[in-house]
């Protein structure tokens, strides 16, 4: 039987955790609805949805070791500036480097003029290198869909202050500005009220304690329910009016935040704020407690497949049939099938159980598909990218024991 696979980026892990306490034969509308209305209904109820619910949250990456400890995903977050000029011919050079979340830009300029190197943007990878007695290497990784992503730049940066860091290889520093329009900072684009509509869950822990919050927003109201080691907040506790302003944190650190008016509840008469440097479909980023909200399911059915990511369920026993080229999916959750084919690429197929080097889509779903007993090879909890009818991409294949 197949076991539970982990992916970063995983909201999923909400369905999959629902799956694993809920026997295939009693999975149904119901109980997947029920899940959703533990996270809906956490303000009304005053109680944080059970811990079998909750999602797992995307990781930062983990510092280096000492004496490189400040160099992190955290304390980069924010828009760096390198300034100096070529002694040789007088050109002079902007570097402007932005980190929002685990992504990053990397920007060059000569004499104002964009460069032809030096530019591009990614996921942002730190190389911890202290084995080696040297600095860490912050990466700038492209986006090509695949693990031979290479490195637009990379900066090796020795230490990480409140408004500067160390270049170890220009022996020089950058310096945190603040983007002559807040706004047009790095992603900041993504964040809106419609980008947020619908339900989230965060956590955090600090010296205090171990923070969990559930934040509803319908339209321009919202809910914000925190507790504080399981037991209600007194303040950051109520529902109102949800807005969003551009605020500046600190000193050339702006960020958009999400502003609740809160009316009612423990907060009423009080502004509950959340920054939020960027949204993605199934998550945001909080930068001032470094922390990741996902987003819990959406309780609309769709009677036609939404492009983009989706979620879908294939019980034991059935709704997978071989066609002409690949498979046809008609999963639980609508009506319609989706089809896997040769175009149909694997994202992470090492984590996939009884994929084999070499395998594509088609003949990897051969093998679930020979397994036996009776069809259970390709039951599970599928995580994929949508055009139409078309599987594009396949994250994940989650079952439980």
């Amino acid at each position: 039987m197949m076991k539970m696979k982990r992916r970063i980026a995983c909201c999923l892990a909400l369905a999959l955790l629902c799956a694993a306490a809920t026997a295939a034969a009693d999975w149904d509308g119901d109980a997947w609805m029920g899940m959703y209305e533990a996270f809906e209904s956490a303000y009304e109820n005053q109680a944080m949805p059970d811990s079998d619910l909750l999602p797992e949250l995307p990781e930062q990456e983990p510092a280096p070791a000492a004496p490189y400890d400040s160099v992190t995903q955290p304390n980069l977050q924010g828009r760096w500036v390198h300034r100096y000029r070529y002694p040789d011919n007088g050109v002079s050079v902007e570097e402007v480097f932005t980190v929002n979340g685990d992504r990053a830009r990397i920007e060059c300029y000569e004499n104002g003029e964009r460069a032809v190197f030096w530019n591009g943007e990614g996921s942002l990878a730190i190389e911890d290198r202290s084995y080696r007695g040297v600095c860490p290497a912050v990466s700038v990784c492209q986006d090509n869909g695949g693990d031979d992503a290479l490195p637009f730049c990379a900066i090796y940066i020795r230490w990480v202050k409140e408004d500067s860091f160390f270049d170890g290889i220009a022996l020089d520093e950058w310096v945190r500005e603040a983007a002559p329009d807040p706004w047009e900072q790095y992603l900041y684009d993504t964040v809106s009220l419609d980008a947020l509509q619908g339900v989230w869950y965060g956590e955090y822990e600090d010296e205090a304690g171990w923070y969990q919050d559930v934040l509803s927003i319908d339209g321009d109201s919202a809910t914000l329910f925190e507790t504080l080691d399981g037991k209600p907040c007194s303040v950051w506790n109520g529902a109102g009016t949800a807005s969003i302003e551009m605020a500046e944190y600190d000193e050339n650190r702006f960020w958009p935040e999400l502003i609740i008016s809160l009316e009612t509840g423990a907060g009423a008469g009080i502004r509950a704020g959340i920054f939020v440097s960027r949204v993605d479909g199934d998550r945001f980023y909080d930068p001032v407690f470094q922390r990741w909200f996902v987003r819990i399911f959406p309780d609309d059915e769709e009677e036609d497949w939404a492009e983009g990511n989706m979620v879908f369920t294939v019980y034991q026993g059935g709704s997978v049939r071989k066609i002409d080229g690949g498979y046809a999916f008609a999963p639980y959750e609508t009506e319609g099938e989706l089809i896997l084919d040769d175009n149909t690429e694997l994202v992470y197929p090492e984590l996939l159980d009884s994929w084999e080097e070499g395998d594509g889509a088609v003949e990897w779903m051969d093998r679930l598909v020979g397994l036996e007993p009776e069809g259970m090879g390709p039951a599970g909890v599928y995580d994929v990218d949508v055009t139409g009818d078309h599987i594009d991409r396949v994250y994940g294949l989650y079952w439980w024991d």
